[in-house]
C-alpha cells in the first residue's frame, strides 16, 4: 500500500501515513499529543506559521 508523508500542525514533525482515502485512524503525534495533520507538501512556509501560532481552541478547517 502506498504511504504518504504528513507533518503535525502544532509541532512539526512527520510521520508516514496510509494514503487511502479510507483511512479512518488518526494517531496522535508522539511528540506533542496533538492530532491535526497535513501532508508534507500540502502548506507553505506562511500557512505553517499561521497555523503553529493560532491558539489551539481557533484551528478549524475550512473547506471552500
Amino acid at each position: 500500500m502506498e504511504s504518504l508523508v504528513v507533518e503535525c500542525l502544532r509541532c512539526g514533525s512527520s510521520r508516514e501515513a496510509d494514503a487511502s482515502p479510507l483511512r479512518q485512524a488518526n494517531p496522535e503525534c508522539p511528540k506533542c499529543g496533538y492530532v491535526g495533520w497535513a501532508p508534507v507538501g500540502a502548506l507553505s512556509e506562511r500557512e505553517r506559521r499561521i497555523m503553529r501560532e493560532r491558539p489551539l481552541e481557533r484551528r478549524r478547517l475550512r473547506i471552500a
